[in-house]
Formats: C-alpha cells, structure tokens, sequence
C-alpha cells in the first residue's frame, strides 16, 4: 500500500473525529437513531463475507478518488457549519468511497458498493420525516389496540391515541410509533437480504416485506400491552412486562423475514425455468403432450 494513500487515511480520520464522535452521541441520545451504531459493524462483517472477492477486484488506484474525496471534505465543511449531523454522515460515507476508488480503483469499488452504501443507514432520520409519519402510525396503532381488544370482549373505548380501558387509560405516545423499531428491521433486512439473496429483485421484495411487517409487529406489541393492562393492571404498561412483550414481538418479527427468505430462495429464476423447458423438448421442436396417445402414436 502506497505510503501517500496511508497518510492520508490517517489524516481523514483526524479531520472527521469530531463528526464520528458527534454521530456517536446522536446514536447514543436520539431515539430514532440508536441503530446507527450497528451499522459500521454490519458493513465491516459484509466486507469480511466478501474480502475474497474484494481482494480480487482490487487493483491500480484511479486519481478520481483524490476528487471524491474533496467532495467529501466539502460536505463535512458545510455539515459543521450548517450543525447538520445528516451532512457530516454523508460526508464520510462519500470520503470512504473516495479512500477505495484513489487506493483500489473503479473496479475494486464496485465490488465494494454494498457495504459502503450501507454505511448511509447510520446517517439519522431527518427529522421532517418523522413528524410527518408519526402520527399516522399512532393513530394505526391506537386504532389495531381498539380492534383487537373489543375482538377478545374486553371493554375498550379507542378515542383518537387514547385507548381507555375500564381501570385506566392508555396515550399512544410517540415513543409507541414504532419508527424506531422500523428503522432497525430495516437495517436488519437489508443486510440480511444483501447475504442471503442472489437477485435484486428478491434482495427488493425482502427488504420491502420489512416495512408492513415492522408497523404491524408494533402495533400487535401496543395490542399486547393493552391487554396485559387490563388482566395485570397499570403496572404491565411500564417496567419489566413491558420489555419482556417488547422483546418477544421483536424475536417474533423474525420468523416471517426468515420464512419468506428462504420461500425467495426456492423460487426457481425464470432462466432456469427457460433451460428446464428447452431441456423437455423432443428434439423436433415441440414439447411432448400429456393425455392419451392418438391412433398414430399408439401404434407407432
């Protein structure tokens, strides 16, 4: 490895310390946020699963990568002086692309695309995003607790976030919106689709799965919570039964990603499907028939 190209890497990581160690702590305080911190490991196990490949692919440096480096810095400046920790995250997934087009090349980038694109899932969400979708998904959720429990007979009144039970009544807050255990799903999914998938089509279909099954898991949890409510009493709304719910519902999520993974897995493509139909003709151009043989072909 050119010693320039180890200068500099060591000289990029001085310059963003400070916007990591800002991303740090927005993972560490921000709730819609916490799963950023997995992410870098997700990415640096991705490339370990395809260092053989990676390692292949690598080759003579393209000097383009010094540009798309300073792209990087650009954006850093501007995230620092805007105090935009989305900025400075995108900045250092463009700076790492950079550091692996200038010391690897075009090609070895390539190979490497997925994990570094994955590092953008440890940028947080804009907060506009999420106030624009929260209280949607509060009112799915008060509205599935209301259903499910007048379902089981168990007195209810669900007015607006409210869920009003006969000895209290529960607030859908925000914290209950369900983005938060969304986001990790979805982080979860891609890179479990990227292993797991061969296609993009069924890398898309499995990621996709993710977002219903994620806002109907949460919503089953708040349904839980509720009920637990009424037979235990206020005390299953916080504390240790409302972890323990949490968790199950979150363990149980998995079962149907996992299913339908390996249902996608099954499936045959369409070009294996076109050889096996090629491969059943009788050689004269025309597939055998199924049925009773005629006249001429009983005693042929």
């Amino acid at each position: 490895m050119p010693i320039a190209w180890r200068v500099v890497v060591l000289a990029l990581a001085g310059i963003y310390s400070p916007a990591l160690a800002e991303m740090a702590r927005v993972w560490w305080t921000n709730t819609y946020a916490g799963h950023g911190m997995f992410v870098p490991l997700f990415s640096a196990l991705l490339v370990w699963m395809d260092r053989d490949r990676i390692r292949a692919a690598a080759g003579r440096g393209d000097p383009a990568g010094m540009l798309v480096i300073l792209l990087g810095l650009g954006l850093l400046a501007l995230g620092s002086w805007a105090d935009s920790v989305i900025l400075q995250g995108l900045s250092v997934v463009v700076a790492v692309a950079g550091i692996v087009l200038w010391g690897f090349g075009a090609r070895c980038l390539r190979r490497a695309a997925f994990p570094v694109g994955f590092l953008l899932f440890m940028v947080p969400l804009p907060r506009p995003i999420v106030d624009a979708v929260t209280l949607d998904l509060q009112l799915f959720v008060a509205r599935f607790a209301g259903a499910t429990l007048e379902l089981l007979d168990i007195p209810v009144h669900q007015d607006g976030l409210l869920i009003v039970l006969p000895a209290v009544t529960l607030q859908v807050a925000e914290a209950c919106n369900g983005l938060r255990f969304l986001m990790a799903l979805l982080v979860l999914t891609v890179a479990f689709a990227q292993v797991t998938q061969r296609s993009l089509l069924r890398k898309l279909v499995l990621v996709g799965s993710a977002i219903p099954i994620a806002i109907l898991a949460n919503a089953v949890r708040i349904a839980v919570i509720a009920i637990a409510v009424y037979y235990i009493g206020p005390k299953a709304a916080s504390g240790f039964i409302h972890n323990i719910i949490g968790k199950a519902v979150w363990a149980l999520t998995l079962i149907p990603l996992i299913a339908l993974a390996f249902m996608l897995r099954r499936v045959p493509k369409r070009s294996a499907i076109s050889s096996q139909l090629s491969a059943s003709d009788d050689g004269n151009g025309r597939s055998p028939r199924i049925g009773p043989a005629g006249p001429s072909e009983a005693e042929g």
